[in-house]
């Protein structure tokens, strides 16, 4: 395969921007020379990563040149997953495209389209103003595991979602689920938690791996996979009882604290070691060390949010923080507040869907949290497609996202997609999902557009470089498909206007934040004082009264997940790669030499009973299917887990990707989800490892 045909679109020099190869945000230098793109690196005057750039920024050159890069839309000319298209030009492939949503709109009215995404490439909302434009309320992505359980626990108990505030040098960062160093992720870089940990900051450690942040953390509790909210709870407890909660915060500004200390007598941490996995005297220990330090943050991952309670979790976390006082203090946990552009909160242009429509969301009636914040659950959207329930889905827009192997249930996935009446997918790569299409539209990456980076504590300018064959962005696709469906009074008539219209609020255009490249946003504290909380109380929901109208606990509360033991001795669950984000990167050749083959980890005494040996390819059992990965033995982990490389393809493998054979979503399933939030339980459940049989 030959290099895509890439056209520079900037002199030669150094020039700032900001990555985007994860949900990072850290500040970047792109060198162009000879009229190339040949370096991305760390810029060193950006306050988020100071210089730093992961290996994964590091190989944006290998995404930009790639050569198996999609270059122009193709129109599928064989059997569905073939992986047979011809190319076609965008104007036929955004009339096709065009014609299918509106012959569904027609037929079976605009709920019948689902418009789907992978994580937030700063294009989110725009999916979002698309589809709200359209009719349709069901957007689909992967909130329901990642990140949103937390922003709708804090928006339901106190009106807003918070950050950490490592400038404020936090005297001890609680890490819960969250291997920031090597990760990093949602604006927040490693680096900054480096920094303050180097300014004396001090750690606490919520893990079932004893990571590198975990070897230097003054406390590390290896929570079993599942008991994070059992945990959370026995903290709560232990603060309560130990009287070293914040009186006055608690008298003045909170609702329903008698009831949280009621609540929590049956979560002693004695109670509770059987769930969390963690002995008494070390609960006890780290929460006193994090009530009584003068100021606290808590960094919380996905690996909290993606089982049955993660939006308990997440509640029991807030309220930890505010019973310590730590809520909008500085160095604790900083109530965002919007940086005044048309961005995250209006973009999306939510008054534009009809009221009537809102019922209409797919899983509304499961959860109703999810349903609240925008997202459709995926389960509810393969009922429709599979079973009509309750109402058909016919068609599917898919953005950025490789479902085949992000979702729970990855077997249901495909059945669903191969029963689309039509399906089209804008990607970089032709993916396993992609391969299902009827129509692929390629999409550039992000040195190939300009946007508008939005984040906790700044707005930033990223540029776009080079034109990769015909690539448009997304922003692109998603305003010429509305022009076409006479929804064009709601976009732009160009990107570029959009985002001189989304600065204009704050007095800027593109050009003038190009030119400062960061624009920070100032950090006021303790708003609370004179504001309030944006809740109906104006008061920290500690008891959440809206979440008793729904029909949900008022109070955080821990549920065992659903128990499978005929699956096997073993608590499966995944981390995120250092190398790929996701399903992302596993064609660029450096990123994949650093982790060839997908890898489960196991203790050496699971190892000895199994028969496995170091290195061995094994076969990981649930739910009667089987996945093939690489053991790694390791002591860094409990005897009864196993930790295993998550949604997993090999892209040498044509057209399917190899998508069923160490796909891990193919041993999870939606059957054990969480009530508000419908998260799948990702985490915990029970699986079997054996070595592979001598082929």
């Amino acid at each position: 395969m030959t290099e895509p045909e890439v056209t520079t679109l900037v002199e030669d020099g150094v020039h700032r921007t900001v990555c985007r190869m994860c949900h990072g945000g850290c500040g970047a230098l792109v060198d162009v020379r000879g009229g190339r793109l040949t370096r991305v690196e760390g810029d060193p005057d950006n306050p988020n990563n100071r210089g730093f750039l992961c290996a994964k920024g590091r190989a944006s050159l290998d995404q930009l040149y790639g050569t198996d890069r999609l270059t122009r839309p193709l129109l599928r000319t064989g059997p569905r997953g073939s992986g047979s298209f011809r190319p076609i030009g965008w104007e036929e492939a955004l009339d096709r495209v065009a014609d299918a949503l509106d012959r569904t709109r027609t037929r079976h009215g605009p709920e019948s389209l689902v418009v789907a995404q992978g994580t937030d490439r700063n294009y989110q909302e725009w999916l979002f103003r698309f589809a709200n434009s359209y009719g349709t309320p069901n957007v689909l992505g992967p909130a329901h595991v990642c990140f949103y359980p937390r922003v709708m626990a804090g928006i339901l108990t106190m009106g807003a979602f918070t950050f950490c505030d490592y400038e404020g040098s936090p005297d001890v960062v609680l890490l819960w689920g969250c291997n920031k160093s090597m990760t990093h992720g949602d604006g927040v870089i490693g680096t900054r938690l480096l920094d303050a940990v180097r300014r004396g900051t001090r750690m606490i450690v919520v893990d079932p791996r004893r990571t590198a942040l975990a070897n230097r953390a003054q406390h590390h509790l290896p929570v079993r996979p599942g008991g994070d909210a059992a945990l959370a709870l026995a903290m709560i407890h232990t603060v309560i009882e130990a009287d070293a909660y914040d009186h006055d915060f608690v008298r003045d500004h909170t609702v329903g604290f008698e009831d949280l200390a009621d609540h929590v007598a049956a979560y002693a941490p004695e109670k509770t070691e059987h769930l969390t996995g963690v002995r008494a005297a070390e609960v006890r220990e780290a929460a006193l060390a994090y009530a009584s330090a003068p100021a606290a943050a808590v960094e919380l991952g996905t690996g909290a949010q993606q089982n049955r309670n993660s939006f308990h979790v997440c509640r029991a976390l807030a309220i930890l923080s505010a019973i310590c006082g730590n809520i909008d203090r500085r160095g604790g946990d900083v109530i965002f507040e919007p940086p005044g552009i048309i961005g995250r909160r209006t973009l999306p242009l939510t008054e534009a869907l009809p009221a009537e429509q809102h019922p209409q969301r797919l899983g509304a009636d499961r959860h109703r949290i999810l349903s609240m914040a925008g997202w459709a659950h995926p389960r509810a959207v393969w009922d429709a497609i599979l079973d009509h329930r309750p109402y058909p889905v016919t068609t599917m827009l898919v953005h950025g996202s490789n479902l085949l192997v992000n979702y729970a249930d990855s077997d249901r996935v495909h059945a669903a997609l191969d029963s689309l009446g039509f399906l089209a997918v804008a990607d970089l790569y032709l993916t396993p999902t992609a391969a299902m299409a009827d129509i692929v539209l390629p999409v550039g990456g992000w040195l190939e557009r300009d946007q508008i980076v939005e984040h906790a504590h700044y707005v930033a300018a990223r540029r776009r470089f080079a034109q990769v064959g015909e690539c448009r962005s997304d922003e692109e696709i998603l305003s010429g498909l509305a022009t076409r469906l006479g929804l064009g009074d709601n976009f732009w008539d160009t990107t570029a206007d959009s985002l001189d219209a989304r600065l204009a609020p704050i007095g800027m255009d593109f050009k003038a934040l190009t030119d400062q490249h960061y624009r920070a946003t100032p950090l006021t504290y303790e708003k609370y004082r004179t504001q309030g909380f944006a809740t109906r109380s104006g008061r920290f929901n500690i008891r959440c009264d809206a979440l008793r109208a729904f029909g949900y606990a008022p109070l955080p509360v821990h549920r065992p997940a659903a128990e499978r033991p005929e699956d096997g001795p073993y608590l499966l669950t995944s981390a995120h790669s250092p190398f790929f984000f996701n399903s992302e990167f596993r064609s660029l050749g450096p990123l994949r030499a650093k982790e060839p083959d997908p890898v489960v980890e196991l203790h050496p005494e699971a190892a000895a009973r199994e028969g496995v040996q170091d290195g061995a390819w094994v076969l990981v059992c649930a739910r009667g299917r089987t996945v093939r990965m690489r053991a790694r033995v390791t002591d860094t982990i409990a005897p009864d887990v196993v930790v295993a490389a998550a949604t997993w393809w090999y892209p040498e493998r044509g057209a399917d990707g190899g998508w069923r054979e160490s796909n891990l979503n193919r041993l999870t399933g939606d059957d054990d989800e969480n009530e508000e939030m419908g998260s799948s339980n990702f985490r915990g459940i029970r699986c079997a490892v054996r070595p592979e049989p001598d082929a």
